[in-house]
């Protein structure tokens, strides 16, 4: 009866025990997975963020250039017309070149499509540079109400009509990718999925989904321009959520906009847009876990919204979190009741035995040795722990009485040790004190130390408005020269609009490498194993290319083809490349002599160490610990009238951080600088 009882309530706990463990298993791994999927979100959001600002410069630029044309900076538009009456742009060079279509409803209107085109086409530098930064997308495009565009990258529209993909007398006003950026608030918005059957480089053989950010172009915030766009294929967007793991077998993620459109999804969720129910609860759940019923059986949804309103969504079936913990448990119950069954069993045994022997020795002697143990705890409740027993019987009672004669002992030796114990927790209260003061001190040194961080980045936003307003203020001056002096000669005219559109660069590139400086871009790297001597002579092509007609004499002193190193390739070339345009730029000021630029690659150890030596004007030693802070540059250069905004080698510094290495310099003024960077070598086994 004892046994059936404790099995019985052993199995009553242990099914107690699994539903707590089930109900606290399933709020742990569904706050897990929320925090996950809010990860996530915050990553997606990111991507689609950097994509919109990408619009939003693009946008500004577009009307920048509207808002003040200058044909001068325009290039001649050399079309083709096609037999059905639409005209477009071929040439040889597809990679680097924007073209454009102008259909053959706008025929009547081509002279001033024409010219629109022309300048639009000073667009052409920032199409080409958004393609090379923005991995996500594949095209980006300024489309005119005369259902004309420019194009990046080369479209082949003859093959497209050719083979019926795309109409001659194509009307944009028909495709949300034109009529979603139609909003007088000039507000960048996103289309729903849709397909596109032309590509660019006249791959028209496969149909494509694709979704598109579009954002209007307005003169004067009143005149419709056109709009800009990029084109994000759902496939890159599928791409990111296969990334998503899961642990249950049946879980997937799926992403969706706020009407409730599929957009992309992960394999296992294939025809769930087609779940009318599903969808539903999905809209209404913008955040948070909500228990559902999917595939006839329980699961939960688990949903964050996005900045766009768009929504990624978790599905996880209940059984995958309790099936683990229903066998888990059953198979640990069953384990530990055979084995409390037997230790049971053997204990009854032992048990009855040694009840059988005790009731023959207590019917033996019992009566004087319980009277001296009742007196003798009498007298340790009055106080008096010194007397022992003398009890020479050599059973039961004789044990207890050796019992009683320890516990005498033992609570004397307690009543020491606790008096020894409440001085050393006076010690401790001591000890305590003087962890909270130093603790204090600490605190008041911290509160020093983020004083000092407000006033860097005072010192910081400072140092960006005054090299912002440096530029800006020339770009005013030049265009109030233009405003108030029309009858100025062309020459002149062009000069001050290179200008201009010098500035304009400097303030763009100033922008963006602020934007590469704030943004932590650690998962953006993509690594690869790489030799080194490539990945430096594409950096040398580079400044060769940048620094035409300049004088220039490069030593290279490594070995081709054994050292590797597992970098993101764009990554590093930017690196290497400000190193060498700041080697050549610090030099240029020894007018009269040849710029030289020493590059040593040599192995040390596990490491491959990099230097780039030149022979320019060097940095004092008292700045050589500035010149990685952002903005920071020493007065020399401004005596001198060398360009820079002081964020070269902080960007350096942060790449060469971010791929596990670090950068050293060594310099002397009028002397030279060697810029040492040490990497990690790899071996190609490895990988």
């Amino acid at each position: 009866m004892i046994a059936a009882y404790s099995m019985y309530q052993g199995s009553n706990l242990s099914n107690q025990i699994m539903k707590d463990q089930i109900a606290n298993t399933k709020k742990e791994v569904l706050s897990q997975k929320l925090l996950y999927l809010q990860k996530e979100t915050q990553n997606l959001n990111t991507d689609l963020h950097n994509l919109e600002n990408t619009l939003r410069l693009i946008q500004k630029q577009a009307e920048t250039i509207y808002s003040r044309p200058n044909l001068a900076l325009s290039n001649e538009l050399h079309v083709t017309k096609g037999k059905e009456g639409y005209l477009w742009e071929t040439f040889d060079d597809k990679y680097e070149k924007t073209n454009v279509f102008i259909s053959s409803r706008s025929s009547d209107l081509v002279d001033t499509v024409t010219n629109e085109l022309k300048i639009a086409k000073q667009l052409e530098p920032l199409f080409v540079q958004t393609m090379e930064n923005e991995t996500m997308i594949n095209a980006v495009y300024l489309a005119l109400p005369s259902s004309s565009w420019l194009y990046y990258p080369f479209l082949d529209v003859e093959a497209a009509i050719s083979s019926k993909k795309f109409a001659p007398n194509l009307r944009f006003q028909d495709y949300e990718f034109y009529t979603v950026a139609l909003n007088p608030q000039r507000k960048v918005k996103w289309t729903k999925p849709y397909i596109w059957s032309a590509k660019p480089m006249g791959d028209v053989t496969k149909e494509d989904w694709l979704i598109s950010v579009g954002a209007p172009v307005y003169l004067n915030s009143v005149e419709f321009k056109g709009m800009v766009g990029l084109d994000v294929p759902i496939e890159n967007i599928t791409n990111k959520l296969m990334d998503v793991k899961f642990s249950e077998p049946n879980a997937f993620a799926f992403l969706i906009d706020d009407k409730g459109n599929f957009i992309s999804g992960q394999t296992k969720a294939e025809g769930i847009e087609e779940n009318v129910p599903l969808m539903n609860s999905a809209i209404k759940n913008k955040e948070g876990v909500l228990p559902i019923t999917y595939s006839n059986s329980e699961a939960y949804l688990l949903s964050s919204s996005l900045n766009n309103g768009w929504r990624l969504n978790f599905i996880i079936s209940e059984s995958d979190i309790v099936e683990p913990i229903v066998k888990s448990t059953e198979a640990q119950t069953n384990k530990h009741m055979l084995l409390f069954l037997s230790h049971l069993l053997v204990f009854l045994l032992f048990g009855i035995i040694i009840l059988l022997y005790m009731t023959y020795r207590f019917s033996r002697t019992i009566t004087q040795p319980i009277d001296q143990l009742t007196t003798a705890l009498r007298e340790s409740a009055d106080g008096n722990f010194v007397k022992e027993l003398h009890i020479e019987q050599e059973d039961e009672i004789g044990n207890l009485a050796v019992a009683f004669n320890f516990m005498n002992r033992k609570i004397q030796e307690l009543i020491g040790e606790l008096n020894l114990k409440a001085h050393q927790l006076e010690d401790k209260v001591l000890e305590r004190t003087k962890e909270l003061e130093n603790a204090n001190e600490r605190l008041i040194n911290t509160n020093q130390q983020l004083q000092e961080s407000e006033k860097r980045r005072k010192e910081f936003m400072s140092q960006i408005s005054h090299d912002l307003k440096t530029p800006l203020t020339s770009v005013r001056e030049y265009t109030e020269i233009l405003v108030n002096h029309q009858l100025l000669p062309e020459i002149q005219k062009k000069e001050i609009m290179n200008s201009i559109l010098l500035r304009s660069n400097h303030i763009i590139q100033l922008i963006n490498d602020l934007f590469d400086m704030n943004t932590d871009d650690d998962g953006d790297y993509v690594k690869e194993v790489i030799p080194f001597d490539f990945l430096i002579e594409q950096s040398l092509n580079m400044i060769a290319i940048r620094s035409e007609g300049s004088d220039i004499e490069i030593t290279k002193n490594y070995e081709v083809g054994s050292l590797f190193i597992f970098v993101d390739p764009k990554k590093m070339n930017r690196a290497f490349i400000n190193i060498l345009e700041n080697a050549i730029k610090y030099s240029k000021s020894k007018s009269g002599k040849k710029i030289k630029i020493d590059i040593f690659a040599y192995q040390q150890n596990e490491n491959l160490i990099i230097k780039f030596k030149d022979y320019g004007i060097g940095i004092s030693e008292n700045n050589k610990e500035k010149i990685f802070l952002p903005f920071f540059r020493e007065k020399r250069t401004s005596t001198e009238k060398i360009q820079g905004n002081g964020l070269g080698l902080p960007i350096v510094q942060k790449i060469i951080t971010l791929h596990d290495g670090h950068i050293l310099v060594e310099s002397k003024v009028s002397v030279g600088t060697t810029i040492t960077i040490v990497l990690p070598l790899v071996e190609l086994s490895d990988f």
